[in-house]
């Protein structure tokens, strides 16, 4: 079946999906703040810390070392401005946008899905898909996280290339690109998808939208003298500093993060088949992403669930395909036999519903109460980590105060590493870099892998 470029504004999707989503995470958010508020984990005080500090005289990449590119400071020093400066009103803000955002992406798969199959039944398969990790609606209320924007950006320029949006899908890509970077893997499609539904003045509109984007965050930093090491911190460290790996090791933590819900994973291979088979022509883009991103949690990296949420994405577009094949089977059975239609439909909508409904509770019930298949695949995947030469620091050895006093309590560190994540310590031990060093600013004298 052909893409759809105009919908109706109300479909039956979203009556089914919408209620799905509004309950699960509205259930997550109260869950959160009534047992863990206002507690904060170290991945969004950081992000939360780093927007106060920009409007502090703080500048990432200089007096903040990290890896992620900027587009999520950006975001918490906006919130930040909104907050007064009170760290308790910016992590509630932070709070209630992520989960905000984290629920529009589900509803946002959906449409994708809709826009590609037609089928009310796909659409609704899709978006409960997302929902198999519970961590989506469990996370999100903690406060910002990057995955989440990139996920939100990257599917919003994807429904927006198949709405013959070009320039806006090229910029909230670049958006995508800008928050984390396996986000560039929304870029190239959108381009591709342009040039494919309308040729090669829509494909060079949407590297404008993208360029505008780039080009507004590149001249930012190279006036706040940031650019070069932007480019060191996000790119270069990046690509040298990730963490070892097996594929055996990569395999098990996919399990992990998906549970009960690894189910789901062969119905979106055969459906990502179908797309590159049978209809290439306007599908190859569901195929190449689910190929692209399953490489980046494969080989590159998956360091805790919300690493693998843009390739939910494409698991769940997967699966409304194959839902799409089934429900047209049935369709021409029911068809065949001189069934009633409406009963037919109804039919199809129950089963589909009913089978990843379940799965989607089953994703609780794994998160919440399956120890034993859990630490079974834990101590597997302990055993699948390669043995390698201890590095010669540890982040022990930086003598700074937790993530989350100097969010609490609005420090502004002397030293520019004092996030100290894995990657960080990795950087600093193959530069020959200090922990203590008051600025990082410059192009390290070398680079190598120890």
């Amino acid at each position: 079946m052909s893409v759809r470029s105009r919908v109706a504004s109300h479909s039956g999707w979203l009556a089914v999906l919408g209620p799905f989503v509004a309950a699960l995470f509205v259930a997550g958010f109260v869950r959160y703040v009534l047992v863990d508020w206002p507690t904060i984990a170290t991945d969004p005080a950081f992000f939360q810390h780093t927007g106060w500090y920009v409007l502090n005289g703080g500048v990432p990449y200089i007096d903040v070392w990290d890896v992620n590119p900027p587009v999520p400071f950006g975001i918490t020093a906006v919130l930040s401005l909104l907050s007064g400066g009170d760290m308790l009103v910016l992590h509630g803000l932070s709070s209630a946008l992520t989960t905000l955002v984290a629920a529009a992406t589900v509803l946002l798969v959906g449409w994708v899905a809709y826009l590609v199959t037609g089928e009310d039944a796909a659409a609704v398969a899709a978006g409960l898909t997302m929902l198999v990790v519970p961590e989506l609606f469990l996370l999100s209320p903690e406060g910002v996280r990057a995955q989440f924007y990139a996920l939100f950006f990257g599917v919003l320029a994807l429904a927006l290339a198949l709405r013959d949006r070009p320039f806006l899908a090229g910029a909230m890509a670049a958006l995508s690109a800008g928050s984390w970077q396996s986000g560039g893997v929304f870029a190239l499609l959108v381009v591709g998808m342009a040039y494919q539904r309308s040729g090669r003045r829509d494909a060079l509109w949407t590297i404008a939208g993208g360029g505008v984007v780039t080009g507004v965050v590149v001249l930012v930093f190279a006036a706040a003298g940031a650019l070069v090491p932007m480019f060191v911190e996000t790119v270069v460290a990046t690509l040298s500093a990730g963490s070892s790996y097996t594929l055996a090791e990569r395999v098990y933590s996919l399990l992990l993060v998906f549970g009960y819900g690894s189910l789901l994973l062969p119905v979106a291979l055969y459906g990502w088949a179908h797309a590159a088979v049978r209809d290439r022509r306007e599908r190859w883009w569901i195929t190449a992403g689910g190929v692209l991103l399953a490489l980046q949690v494969l080989f590159v990296d998956l360091d805790g669930s919300t690493d693998a949420l843009p390739w939910l994405a494409f698991v769940a577009l997967g699966v409304a395909v194959t839902v799409e094949r089934v429900t047209t089977r049935w369709s021409a059975t029911a068809e065949h036999r001189g069934d009633d239609a409406n009963r037919a439909t109804r039919r199809r909508w129950t089963a589909v519903v009913a089978v990843v409904a379940v799965l989607v509770l089953s994703g609780l019930v794994w998160h919440f109460g399956s120890p034993a298949p859990q630490s079974t695949l834990r101590a597997m995947h302990q055993e699948a980590e390669p043995e390698a030469d201890p590095l010669p620091i540890t982040p022990a050895d930086g003598d700074v105060p937790s993530m989350q006093t100097i969010y609490w309590e609005q420090l502004k560190p002397e030293t520019c590493h004092y996030r100290l994540s894995w990657n960080e310590v990795r950087w600093v031990a193959m530069t020959d870099d200090r922990l203590d060093r008051r600025t990082c600013d410059g192009w390290p004298d070398r680079t190598d892998r120890g």
